[in-house]
Order: C-alpha cells, then structure tokens, then sequence
C-alpha cells in the first residue's frame, strides 16, 4: 500500500498508531461470553443449582477457573488474529516508532479478549440473571450489560498512542482477573443461585 499510495500508507499508520482503543469496543461486540454463559444454564446450571454440593466455594472457584479457561480459548483465536492482522499492517504502512508497540499491541488486543471473557462469566456467577425456566429475571444484570456496552463505546472515543493505552489495558485487565476470581471466591456462594 505504502508504494502504490503513499499518502494513504502514512495516514492509515497514523490512525492505527491511535486507534486502539476504538478496539475495545470490537472486542466486545465478538466476545461470545453471553452466549456461553447462557448455554452453561441451560446446559447444566439449572439442574445442578439445586444441590448443595454446587454450592461450596471451592467447587464453585474451581469450576469458574475450568469455564474461564474455556471461554477464553473461544475468544482468543479471534483475537490473535486480529491483534496480529494489525501489527502486520501497522508494519506494512510505514511502522512503529518503538519495536516494543507491536508487543504492546497484540498483547493489550488479547487482554481486551480475556477481560471481557473474565467480566461476563463473573457477572454470571455474581448475578446469575435466570430462573428455573431460564427467563432472565435480573435487572441489575441487565444494567451491568448496559453499562459495559455503554463504557465500551465511550472508551472508543479516545485517541490515545498504543503504548500508553496498551499498557493501562493489559494492567486493567490483570488486576480484573484477580479481583473477579476473589470476589467469585467469596461472594458466589451467596449468588449463585436460582432466582424464582
């Protein structure tokens, strides 16, 4: 591109070196965690919510930590390719300032993926939203979907440079983890539950 159309090789570099975070907002709208979060009710949770067993904070951290690790898998194929299809066209239109943009990059691309793997599951243990006949009966899970939607699409707003916006994302979606699988641990037990 850059040696057919200069002009336009340099503005699409440009666009890419601070449009990272209108990527957030693409993360979320192909994350597939409503849909699995749904199938596992519907699948498995509405039977085996009525035993107490699936109930003990363990079983429910370690079942939460399998269903992370596989929710994650759906979502990270995508976002691989897309976090890398940009570094190469990040490259191919006249490159990165700093080598270390392309890493920040593909790594903050694939954190976006995982944080919103982590949030939906998390909301789903937290606020179980479904009753016995898999109606969704919780408004307040209806709000928090609301107010993701509605950050992400404030977020795409930004222009920001990849390497500060990439590092607060990959930060952000760290500390994410760690909090949603403690407050998982504690708080589920009480939460994840049938709602009438």
């Amino acid at each position: 591109m850059t040696a057919i159309r200069p002009e336009a090789g340099r503005n699409l570099n440009r666009m890419i070196l601070v449009m990272l975070p209108y990527f957030v907002f693409i993360m979320y709208a192909i994350n597939r965690g409503t849909n699995f979060t749904r199938a596992l009710f519907m699948n498995c949770d509405h039977s085996l919510l009525t035993y107490p067993f699936y109930k003990q904070p363990k079983q429910i951290l370690r079942l939460f930590q399998i269903r992370l690790r596989e929710l994650v898998k759906i979502n990270l194929l995508p976002a691989f390719v897309i976090g890398a299809g940009l570094c190469l066209l990040l490259f191919a239109t006249g490159g990165a300032v700093r080598i270390t943009d392309y890493v920040v990059l593909l790594v903050s691309v694939i954190c976006m993926s995982i944080f919103f793997s982590v949030h939906y599951l998390t909301i789903y243990y937290l606020l179980q939203p479904y009753n016995a006949g898999t109606q969704m009966k919780s408004g307040t899970y209806q709000i928090v979907s609301s107010a993701t939607y509605f950050l992400c699409f404030l977020v795409m707003q930004l222009r920001i440079p990849i390497g500060i916006f990439g590092l607060l994302t990959i930060v952000f979606c760290t500390t994410y983890c760690i909090v949603a699988c403690f407050l998982v641990y504690k708080l589920a037990p009480q939460t994840f539950r049938l709602r009438k």
